[in-house]
C-alpha cells in the first residue's frame, strides 16, 4: 500500500514540475504583457478553490467527503487478476497515469492558451487537479482502511477465488 502511495506521488510531483517549467518557458518566450490581470486571478481562484475541496473531501462531512462515499460504497465484484480498488469511478482509475496523460495536455495546449483565449487551460487545470486528488485520496483511503486487495484464484471455480493484501506478482 505504501509503493501504492509512493507511485500516486512519483507520477504527480515530476508532472506538476514538468508542466511549471512548460508555463514559465512560454511565459518567458512570450512575455506576461498580453495577459490580463483576471486570468491570474482566475487561476489563483481555481487553484484556491480546489485546495479547500480537496481539504473538504478528507474529512467526513455529508455531500463533500470522498473518503465517506469509499466507506458506504457497496462492495463491487472485482475481476480476476486485479486490485480491489482499481476503479472508483468512471473517469478515474487511481493506477493509470490519467494525471499525467493531462498535465501532457495541458503542456500542449498552454501556447494557444497564452496567445488566444485561457478558457481551455482553465478548465484542463481543474481536471487535473481533480483527478490528482482523488488518487491521492483514494491512496491514503485504502492506506488506513487496509482495503488494498488482490483478487486470486486457486483453481477455475469462481467459489475458490480468494483475497489476500500482497500481490502474487
Amino acid at each position: 500500500m505504501i509503493r501504492y502511495v509512493n507511485f500516486q506521488f512519483r507520477t504527480a510531483i515530476p508532472a506538476w514540475i514538468a508542466l511549471l517549467c512548460t508555463m514559465g518557458a512560454f511565459l518567458a518566450v512570450h512575455g506576461d504583457s498580453e495577459l490580463p490581470d483576471w486570468w491570474w486571478r482566475a487561476v489563483a481562484y481555481i487553484s484556491a478553490t480546489h485546495a479547500v475541496l480537496f481539504r473538504l473531501r478528507l474529512t467526513r462531512i455529508r455531500f463533500v467527503s470522498t473518503v465517506r462515499q469509499f466507506d458506504e460504497a457497496p462492495p463491487r465484484p472485482v475481476p480476476y487478476g486485479t486490485w480491489s480498488t482499481d476503479y472508483w469511478g468512471p473517469f478515474h482509475r487511481p493506477r493509470s497515469p490519467f494525471v499525467v496523460r493531462a498535465l501532457v495536455l495541458m503542456a500542449l495546449v498552454l501556447p494557444l492558451c497564452l496567445l488566444w483565449e485561457p478558457y481551455p487551460m482553465l478548465g484542463l487545470l481543474w481536471v487535473t487537479l481533480e483527478w490528482t486528488s482523488l488518487g491521492l485520496i483514494a491512496s491514503r483511503w485504502e492506506f488506513e482502511s487496509r482495503a488494498l486487495l488482490w483478487l486470486g484464484r486457486q483453481g477455475r471455480d469462481p467459489e475458490e477465488y480468494y483475497y489476500t493484501t500482497v500481490s502474487p506478482r
